[in-house]
């Protein structure tokens, strides 16, 4: 069986979407013929642990090494959920990230991160190094140890780095060091995926002619979970509309409360009929909204819960919602969350702007769009899928979109991928 060092800072028993995609592709490569040896922190403090994950990867087989890190936010933080901060206080943290830590606040894991790794390398015979971003540190890890070593190099894009509209420049010099690191990785790497057509080709006009091809594999869903997995049991003839996840930056749950309560005001006999439910972490002025706009009785937060549960969760709604906000980048955001829902083949409310989110959500054929800031629209939609749903006429997603997103199925398009990069790391190596 061939072997894959995986390096990723994200990683079960850390909970929320940014661990999902690393973590089911651990898990379905040894079905493809590649044993990965995962290369990660230790636990941390976390915004939310699932030792289900942890289990889950566990069984598998997957070896997973953990190393210590210097940096911030797991210095002063004990092994225990920590409070999601509220969003002033988050983007003054991040400003001060970005003035102190290129290319992110954790660039202290990149020592002892090499220095284990180097130690795996030598004691496995490992074909090739996958390194999955963010953090942006774990690729500078992935490049270092392919210099070291000559291993091949697969570097994955969950998000952008040079213009992610997330990552702050304090100023030009600041801008110019990230370009360097990130054109310095490129030179690494054999060949890079990336989670859809719009980052593809935003990383393919940064990389310099004969460069490493841009492959994607996008975000997808987990079969076993939902078929493993019960709905969670209900009495109640209500319309339930679900959001699973984190809130943050311009995805807000604001615009979405508001249309809620101004759709009761105009149709409140519909009020004993119809319930949200926010599974997941939701801002710290969510609960005060809910009580202004008088949605008491309307809104439950659970706060967080493990994978299996929401998995439950979702099978129980009857409508699941997103939203994606108006900002910059925005066209090219698919979020993990998408991905789950589609997996239900349940209908899907998206707040969502143009870009490669909707038409995903187009093809499948069970949404209802609107755009994310604007209540009216947002009202109207509302109303048309309480509607749908009073007369028994919500749609279903199509199965032929939903097949595409089987992790499954992605784990073996990577599983070929790195046996490819292998092949050509050996043609033009002459072995």
């Amino acid at each position: 069986m061939r072997r894959v060092l995986i390096i990723a800072y994200y990683f079960p028993p850390m909970g929320l979407s940014g661990v999902q995609r690393v973590a089911k592709f651990a898990r379905y490569l040894p079905h493809h013929g590649w044993h990965p040896l995962v290369l990660t922190v230790k636990p941390g403090g976390y915004f939310a642990y699932d030792q289900t994950l942890l289990a889950e990867v566990e069984a598998a087989g997957v070896s997973i090494y953990r190393t210590a890190s210097l940096d911030p936010t797991r210095l002063f933080r004990k092994r225990r959920p920590v409070p999601l901060p509220s969003e002033s206080v988050r983007k003054r943290w991040h400003r001060l990230n970005s003035w102190l830590f290129v290319p992110d606040n954790k660039i202290g894991w990149l020592p002892p991160a090499v220095w284990t790794g180097r130690h795996l390398l030598q004691q496995h015979a490992v074909d090739v190094i996958f390194a999955s971003a963010p953090p942006a540190t774990s690729l500078l890890v992935g490049a270092l140890l392919h210099r070291w070593s000559g291993r091949p190099l697969v570097l994955d894009f969950r998000d952008d780095w040079l213009d992610n509209p997330r990552q702050l420049y304090p100023t030009r010099w600041h801008r110019r060091l990230h370009a360097r690191l990130e054109q310095w990785t490129f030179r690494q790497a054999a060949c890079i995926l990336t989670i859809n057509s719009y980052l593809q080709r935003a990383l393919q006009q940064r990389i310099p002619a004969g460069g490493p091809p841009v492959h994607v594999i996008p975000h997808g869903f987990d079969p076993a979970d939902f078929e493993n997995v019960p709905a969670e049991p209900r009495s109640d003839q209500k319309l339930r509309l679900l959001y699973s996840g984190v809130f943050y930056d311009a995805q807000q749950p604001d615009a979405f409360l508001r249309a809620l309560a101004q759709w009761l005001a105009q149709y409140p006999e519909a009020r004993p009929y119809i319930e949200a439910v926010f599974v997941g972490l939701v801002p710290p002025h969510t609960p005060a909204l809910i009580d202004q706009l008088g949605l008491q009785d309307i809104v439950t937060l659970r706060g967080y819960c493990s994978h299996q549960e929401t998995i439950a969760a979702l099978k129980a709604a009857d409508v699941l919602w997103l939203t994606v906000g108006e900002q910059p980048g925005a066209a090219g955001i698919t979020t993990s969350k998408l991905f789950e829902y589609l997996g239900t083949r349940k209908p899907i409310l998206a707040l969502i702007p143009d870009g490669v989110g909707r038409e995903i959500l187009l093809e499948y054929g069970a949404a209802y769009l609107a755009p994310p800031h604007e209540v009216s629209a947002i009202v109207q939609t509302v109303h048309r899928l309480y509607e749908d749903w009073r007369s028994g006429r919500l749609p279903v997603g199509r199965v032929s979109v939903v097949s595409r997103y089987d992790r499954q199925q992605l784990a073996g398009h990577l599983a070929r991928l790195l046996e490819a990069t292998l092949q050509s790391a050996a043609i033009c190596t002459g072995t």
